[in-house]
């Protein structure tokens, strides 16, 4: 059973990153960090770009209830009749 633990620390230990790969990881984080700083704009644009379909959904919700108050019922029924048939 002795020999059985020993063998696992020798492969834990041999898993666990030298100090030098730690510090070459956290200089690539940070580095990678220091790219991504970007403006709100470009935040907007990588949001939009990754979940099109969200964008799309809010942008439809907020003219339909736009139109709806500008118009009324008229502009609804108009919208229903269209795609309804």
């Amino acid at each position: 059973m002795k020999k059985d633990k020993g063998t696992y620390a020798v492969l834990k230990n041999a898993s666990l990153p030298t100090e030098q790969q730690k510090e070459k990881m956290l200089a690539h984080i940070l580095s990678e960090y220091r790219i991504y700083k970007s403006s709100p704009a470009e935040k907007l644009y990588r949001l939009i770009a990754a979940y099109p379909w969200r964008f799309a959904l809010g942008l439809s919700t907020v003219q339909a209830v736009l139109c709806t108050m500008i118009w009324g019922r008229e502009y609804t029924n108009l919208v229903l009749k269209i795609l309804g048939g």
